[in-house]
C-alpha cells in the first residue's frame, strides 16, 4: 500500500480514521475532486477511482509517477544528490532557487513533463513547511526551508502509488466537471480548500461563491444517490450551507501550519447518508 508521495496543506493523513469509519460500506466508482496528497485514496486503493485538481503540476506529477515512475526516481536521486552535496546553507538557497525558477517557466510555459513533475517535488520537500503557494501572477513563491539533507523519496513507495494510480483516471480541472459521471452507488470525497483558510493554494483562490456552488453540488449528488463526505471548516457559514445534512465536529492538527500554536483546532466532517 502506498502512501502519499507529497505534503500538501489540509491533508488528511490525521483525519483519516475519522473520515473511514464514516464511509459507505460498500461503493461502486471513488472520486477525489481536490486531490491534494491523496491520503484516502491511497489508504483505500479502490478498484475504480477518478482523481481530479485545479493544480495542472501536482495533477502531472501524479501522472508521471503513473506513467514513468523509474524516470522520477532517477531524476529525483539526482536533484537530491546535488542540493545534499552543496557545503553550506548560501549554496543550497542558491541552489533551491535556481529550481524554483526552472519550475515557474514550466507554469509559464505549461509545460508537463518527469522534469517539472520532479521539480515540484522537490520544491514540496526543500521549500518551507511543505507549501505550495503562487503569487497573483500564479508563480510559486515558497521560500527555501534550509534543510541540510533532504530526503525527498521512498523509491519503493513511488512504485506502490504508481500501482495504485494505474487503476485510475487523472484529470485536471474543476470539481464539478471531475463529479460529472458520477453516478447512484459510487463514492465522492470532497475536501476543498477551508473558507477561513489562506486563498493564494491557486492564483484567485478558493471564493465563497465556489463553496456555494460545492454546497449546491453536494445536494444534487445527494438528490441522485451518491454517497458525500466533505471536510471543511467549522464555522457558521459553511455549517449553514449543509445545515440539511448530517455534520460532526473533530479535533484535528494542522501540521502545515507555520504558527504552531495554530496546529490543532476543530474541523467538520459533512455526510449525506447514514
Amino acid at each position: 500500500m502506498a502512501s502519499p508521495i507529497i505534503k500538501w496543506a489540509g491533508g488528511k493523513r490525521q483525519l483519516l480514521p475519522e473520515i473511514v469509519k464514516r464511509m459507505p460500506t460498500a461503493f461502486k466508482r471513488f472520486y477525489e475532486p481536490f486531490f491534494g496528497g491523496g491520503a484516502l485514496f491511497f489508504s483505500l486503493s479502490p478498484e475504480q477511482a477518478v482523481l481530479s485538481d485545479i493544480n495542472s503540476q501536482l495533477i502531472n506529477a501524479y501522472q508521471q509517477i503513473k506513467i514513468s515512475p523509474y524516470k522520477i526516481i532517477s531524476t529525483l536521486e539526482q536533484i537530491q544528490n546535488k542540493h545534499n552535496s552543496l557545503k553550506n546553507d548560501i549554496e543550497q538557497t542558491k541552489y533551491y532557487l535556481t529550481k524554483r525558477n526552472e519550475f515557474n517557466q514550466c507554469i509559464l510555459n505549461n509545460i508537463l513533463t518527469v522534469k517539472s513533475a520532479s521539480l515540484f517535488i522537490f520544491l514540496n520537500k526543500a521549500g518551507y513547511n511543505g507549501l505550495y503557494r503562487v503569487n497573483k501572477k500564479g508563480l510559486f513563491n515558497v521560500p527555501s526551508s534550509h534543510r541540510k539533507i533532504l530526503k525527498m523519496f521512498d523509491a519503493e513507495n513511488i512504485f506502490a502509488a504508481s500501482h495504485a494510480l494505474q487503476k485510475c483516471t487523472i484529470k485536471c480541472g474543476d470539481f464539478e466537471d471531475a463529479c460529472r459521471d458520477a453516478r447512484s452507488g459510487d463514492f465522492i470525497f470532497l475536501d476543498p480548500p477551508y473558507y477561513d483558510s489562506f486563498d493564494t493554494y491557486q492564483s484567485g483562490g478558493f471564493s465563497e461563491a465556489d463553496h456555494i456552488r460545492l454546497a449546491r453540488l453536494f445536494k444534487k449528488l445527494s438528490k441522485e444517490g451518491v454517497y458525500c463526505i466533505e471536510t471543511n471548516s467549522n464555522c457558521d457559514f459553511i455549517k449553514e450551507l449543509y445545515k440539511d445534512f448530517s455534520i460532526d465536529i473533530v479535533n484535528v492538527k494542522r501540521m502545515i501550519n507555520c504558527d504552531s500554536a495554530k496546529r490543532t483546532g476543530c474541523e467538520i466532517i459533512i455526510t449525506n447518508f447514514k
